[in-house]
């Protein structure tokens, strides 16, 4: 039996609705607050594999291209090593520089030395040019001469010879072209004159 006034058991009816109420809010958002907390870490932890997957990937692109390259650079360095097997025009280069190394007077500065393989009515030959600088036109005389006397060189000629500045000084700017003759056999110089010594 309840003695109390309507009023008041309203009012606890209300406030005890009102607690239920209260506790399925705050159930409620901590659900929330909880699957969101899980979402977040899911989609930070799938992003962290997303990119350590991408990243690897790069890898693996990087490491197929180096592949990549790395074979093609083999390829062309068994071409060459084909080509040069199969070559038949081989010359002591060496030698020549050797040689044109021992005729250069002191005061010579040699700036440019070209070789190339040409085909002669005669055969093969190696079509030769040097260039530089000296004190005067004897000196680079003196090595026209020099050259022309000097197996294997042949067809020996001074192209230009012109006046140049180098260092304040005056100077003799000149170029000399030869040809050496594959077909033949020849001996060349292996010495080599290096600052007054071998």
């Amino acid at each position: 039996m309840n003695l109390l006034p309507e009023q008041y058991v309203e009012r606890s009816r209300n406030k005890a609705r009102g607690n239920r109420v209260a506790v399925a809010i705050i159930i409620t958002l901590c659900t929330v607050a909880a699957v969101a907390t899980h979402s977040r870490l899911s989609m930070n932890s799938a992003v962290e594999k997303f990119v350590i997957a991408q990243s690897r990937a790069n890898s693996a692109i990087e490491l197929e291209v180096d592949a990549t390259s790395m074979e093609l650079k083999k390829a062309n360095l068994e071409a060459f090593v084909d080509r040069y097997n199969k070559e038949k025009v081989v010359f002591a280069m060496g030698d020549i520089v050797a040689t044109i190394s021992n005729m250069l007077p002191a005061s010579m500065t040699l700036e440019d030395f070209d070789l190339d393989v040409v085909q002669t009515e005669e055969g093969s030959a190696i079509s030769g040019r040097i260039a530089g600088f000296a004190t005067s036109d004897e000196i680079i005389a003196s090595l026209v001469t020099g050259l022309q006397t000097q197996e294997p060189f042949s067809s020996v000629r001074m192209d230009y010879s012109k006046s140049r500045t180098v260092h304040n000084m005056r100077a003799r700017e000149f170029r000399i072209s030869f040809l050496i003759d594959l077909d033949n056999n020849w001996d060349v110089s292996r010495l080599v004159v290096v600052g007054g010594g071998e």
